[in-house]
C-alpha cells in the first residue's frame, strides 16, 4: 500500500516542539507499506532528526515552505491580527500545485493529513480515500479551558480563549467533507465534533504507545517511595499542580515516606518550597534520554486541569510500569480502571488518602503498577491501532 502524509510538523520518535511522535510510531506499526511525506516543519526539526525519521522509517520527506504572509507577521510581531482571520493561522497553509501533481502522480492509496488545520487540504483528492488525524478537537479544548476559572479571571483570557474557540469551531463546522475519516485519539473529542458536524465519519482509536523497558521490574524504592511529576508547569497542569503540591506541604509527615522529581520547565518554585519543608526534591530540566529516567520512579503524579485527547506522558507512565496517581483529564481516554490498575482522584483529599495508604500496602500498589501496564501494553499497541486507522 502506497500513503501519502501530509503533516504540520515533521514526524520524530519524541515529541519535537509539536505532537510530532505519533504520525512516527502509526507509520512504524504499519511497517512493510509505502510512505512518502511532505511537512510544513513547524517543529523546526533539523537535518540529523530528519535523517533518523527517514532512516528509522525507511521514508521520503519532502519540507514545504509556510505562506510568506504569515511568517512576516510573526518576524513583524503582528500575530495579534490574527483576531480578525476567520479561521486559525495554520488553516491558511497551502499545498503548491506541484506538489498535488507530484503526490497523484505517485498514485498513492490513501492521503493522510496530520493536523485538523490541515483538514480542508482534502479538497485537492478527490476519489483518494483521504484520513485526517486531528489528533484532538481544538474547539473542545477551548470551550473546556473556558469553564475553568483559573483561565477566566481576566477580561484578556476571556477574549482570547473565546476568538481561539470561535475559529476553531467555524473551521471544523466549514472544512469537512462526507467522504474524510476523522481520526481522533480522544472519545470525547470524536463526540464533541460529532456534535458540530453530526453526518461527519469521526472515529476514536486508542493512543499508540511510544518506547517502554520491557523488562523492567515493578518494585517500589524504600524507605522513601519515588514519585515524578512529568511535564512542563503550564496553563494545562496550573492549577491542579497547584492544589497538590499545597496539600504536599499541609501535610509534611509525607516527608518521611516520598522523594518527588520534577521533569520538565518552570517547576523551580514549587521545588524550593517543598525541599524548605524537609521533602526530597529534585527538579530535572530536560532527561537526554526520558525513558531511561522515567523507570528510575515509582509513581507518576499527573495532575492536569484541563485538557483533550490521550496525555503522551501519562501513557509512558503506564507502560514504563509506574503507578499513576491522576486527575480525571489526566486519565480519559487510557484503558484502566481506578483502583484496579490506575489511582484517579478528583479532590485533593482523595489525593491524601491515596498517599497515607500507599506506605503500609506496598505490594498492593505494585500489583496496581502491573495491571495498569498489562492494560496499555494490551489495549494501546502501535501495530494494533495503525491496521485499525488504515486497514
Amino acid at each position: 500500500m502506497k500513503i501519502v502524509l501530509i503533516s504540520l510538523s515533521t514526524p520524530t520518535f519524541n515529541n519535537i516542539r509539536a505532537a510530532s511522535a505519533l504520525p512516527y510510531h502509526l507509520i512504524d506499526g504499519y511497517k512493510g507499506h509505502q510512505f512518502k511525506i511532505y511537512s510544513y516543519d513547524i517543529n523546526h526539526v533539523g537535518k540529523d532528526e530528519q535523517d533518523k525519521t527517514k532512516n528509522a522509517l525507511r521514508v521520503d520527506i519532502e519540507l514545504i515552505s509556510r505562506p510568506n504572509w504569515i511568517t512576516w507577521m510573526f518576524k513583524l510581531h503582528l500575530a495579534i491580527l490574527r483576531v480578525f482571520l476567520k479561521y486559525p493561522f495554520s488553516c491558511y497553509y497551502k499545498l503548491p500545485e506541484h506538489i498535488i501533481k507530484e503526490i497523484k502522480e505517485w498514485e498513492p492509496d490513501k492521503i493522510w493529513i496530520y493536523g485538523e488545520e490541515l483538514a480542508g487540504l482534502a479538497e485537492h483528492f478527490n476519489g483518494i480515500e483521504t484520513i485526517v488525524t486531528m489528533p484532538d478537537c481544538e474547539s473542545m479544548y477551548y470551550h473546556r479551558l473556558l469553564s475553568k476559572r483559573f483561565a477566566t479571571q481576566k477580561l484578556s483570557q476571556i477574549l482570547r480563549y473565546s476568538i481561539a474557540y470561535y475559529q476553531y469551531r467555524r473551521m471544523e463546522r466549514d472544512l469537512w467533507r462526507k467522504d474524510v475519516k476523522y481520526h481522533f485519539v480522544g472519545k470525547a473529542d470524536a463526540e464533541f465534533y460529532k456534535g458540530i458536524n453530526p453526518e461527519a465519519n469521526a472515529i476514536f482509536l486508542p493512543h499508540p504507545i511510544y518506547g517502554f523497558a520491557e523488562e523492567r521490574k515493578i518494585q517500589f524504592h524504600q524507605p522513601k517511595i519515588k514519585i515524578l511529576v512529568a511535564g512542563r508547569y503550564d496553563i494545562y497542569m496550573k492549577e491542579a499542580c497547584d492544589d497538590a503540591f499545597q496539600m504536599f506541604l499541609d501535610n509534611q509527615q509525607f516527608s518521611n515516606n516520598y522523594e518527588i522529581t520534577f521533569l520538565g520547565k518552570g517547576w523551580e518554585n514549587w521545588c524550593n518550597q517543598l525541599k524548605q519543608n524537609n521533602y526530597a526534591c529534585q527538579h530535572i530540566h530536560f532527561a537526554p534520554n526520558y525513558i531511561e529516567e522515567l523507570i528510575q520512579h515509582d509513581i507518576q503524579l499527573s495532575p492536569i486541569s484541563v485538557g483533550t485527547g490521550t496525555k503522551g506522558k501519562v501513557l509512558d507512565a503506564f507502560s514504563n510500569g509506574l503507578m499513576v496517581i491522576g486527575t480525571p483529564f489526566a486519565l480519559e481516554n487510557i484503558q484502566v480502571k481506578n483502583g484496579d490498575s490506575c489511582l484517579c482522584y478528583n479532590t485533593t483529599d482523595e489525593l491524601k488518602q491515596h498517599l497515607e495508604r500507599i506506605p503500609s500496602l506496598i505490594e498492593e500498589y505494585e500489583q496496581i503498577a502491573e495491571k495498569g501496564r498489562k492494560c496499555v501494553l494490551k489495549i494501546h499497541h502501535k501495530v494494533d491501532i495503525a491496521s485499525l486507522l488504515f486497514g
